[in-house]
């Protein structure tokens, strides 16, 4: 998802894997910090995304090693209310239009993508329900273990 472009270069539909993942403090988010995260990036005017947005918790819950951050381009007074609504418990943050496609380089919605800590793209693809999301996580991290934070004490260990 790189923004810089060669001369007479089409930035890509999906983001490469490798990609380096733009700055997201544009749209008020933090940047990796080591944490495997599922970034989500949709839209208010996608009927896709729209069909999706019900699915999000499901997802969140399946994948409790990633932490999910959620970009809508849409008005943030409309964004705010549909997390209300749908009682999101990860971070939801609202973005101008214009920001999703030319500062973050988002050129398809719904869109995944799968950043195991290192600010660059593991996996990226259009996503339509909660199951391709999580088809789109496996096998990246092992659930559990102490690296994502999922210890099992001493004592419970066999």
């Amino acid at each position: 998802m790189s923004l810089r472009l060669n001369s007479g270069e089409r930035t890509p539909i999906v983001p490469r894997q490798g990609a380096a993942i733009p700055d997201l403090a544009r749209a008020g988010a933090p940047g990796p910090n080591g944490e495997p995260r599922l970034l989500l990036f949709a839209s208010l005017h996608c009927a896709d995304c729209i069909e999706l947005f019900p699915q999000l918790a499901q997802a969140n819950a399946a994948l409790p090693e990633y932490r999910l951050l959620l970009f809508v381009a849409g008005d943030p007074r409309d964004v705010r209310g549909m997390s209300d609504y749908f009682k999101w418990t990860f971070p939801v943050f609202p973005v101008n239009a214009g920001d999703m496609h030319g500062a973050l380089g988002v050129r398809t919605y719904p869109l995944a993508i799968i950043e195991i800590g290192d600010g660059k793209v593991a996996r990226a693809a259009a996503v339509h329900d909660d199951g391709e999301i999580r088809r789109l996580a496996d096998g990246l991290l092992l659930k559990g273990g102490d690296e994502h934070g999922l210890h099992m004490p001493d004592e419970l260990h066999p």
